[in-house]
């Protein structure tokens, strides 16, 4: 009587081969991006890591977890690097900067403290209340100044939007209201004067000191240049 055989053992399916080389090249790439980033921000890598494995334990569906099992996985993410638990949203007190923002605002004190010469340049585009399309006149006053404002490959052009219009009691859209500004007028000078996207850096004010105004409605330009120590 002959041995019985053994039966075969099923292997992995094909699609799982091409998912796992997709997953494992998406990962690599965020680590090279990351490993490219200009300033490393915990706040911020934690939050792109938390959001990944989010979409991996939901099968990228939403409402498949609750906000209480995304917290924790957010915070279990954070913990591993070091950052403290994020408190609530929901029980946040307004016109308080969240973790990612204080980690700007630390970033941007440790590169003040950098050796530096700036030349400023206030109001470079003014903007119609509650708008973030550039007017024909800032159109032609940028093109006054972008031989003046265009960087070299050792200088940064540092755009600040502003805003406060009091479209939210917790200035959250004004904040998004700055950025859109500011990214308005790095676009056009991007496009318009071939201006290299890497060396311009688009930055917003988180709350404005002074009430609403002209002066509230408008970006500011710093192009930054490195001092060199021999």
């Amino acid at each position: 009587m002959a041995a019985p055989q053994p039966e075969p053992k099923l292997g992995a399916p094909p699609w799982m081969v091409s998912f796992g080389d997709m997953m494992t090249n998406v990962l690599t790439f965020f680590i090279l991006l990351v490993s490219l980033s200009r300033e490393q921000q915990a706040g911020l890598l934690a939050k792109g890591v938390g959001s990944f494995l989010v979409a991996l334990r939901s099968f990228g569906l939403p409402g498949v977890l609750d906000a209480a099992e995304e917290a924790s996985i957010f915070n279990e993410v954070r913990r591993r690097f070091g950052l403290p638990e994020e408190e609530d949203a929901a029980r946040r007190p307004a016109n308080i900067l969240d973790a990612a923002d204080v980690e700007l605002v630390r970033a941007s004190l440790a590169t003040a403290l950098t050796p530096h010469r700036e030349l400023a340049q206030p109001a470079v585009a003014t903007f119609a209340p509650a708008s973030a399309e550039l007017t024909p006149e800032s159109r032609r006053y940028l093109d006054l100044l972008a031989l003046t404002l265009r960087p070299t490959r050792e200088e940064v052009l540092q755009l600040e939007g502003h805003a406060a219009e009091g479209e939210s009691p917790e200035g959250e859209e004004d904040r998004w209201l700055a950025f859109a500004r500011a990214q308005a007028v790095a676009e056009y000078l991007i496009r318009e004067h071939g201006f290299l996207r890497a060396l311009v850096e688009v930055r917003a004010w988180a709350a404005e000191i002074d009430g609403p105004g002209p002066g509230t409605r408008s970006v500011d330009a710093r192009l930054v240049m490195p001092d060199r120590i021999d």
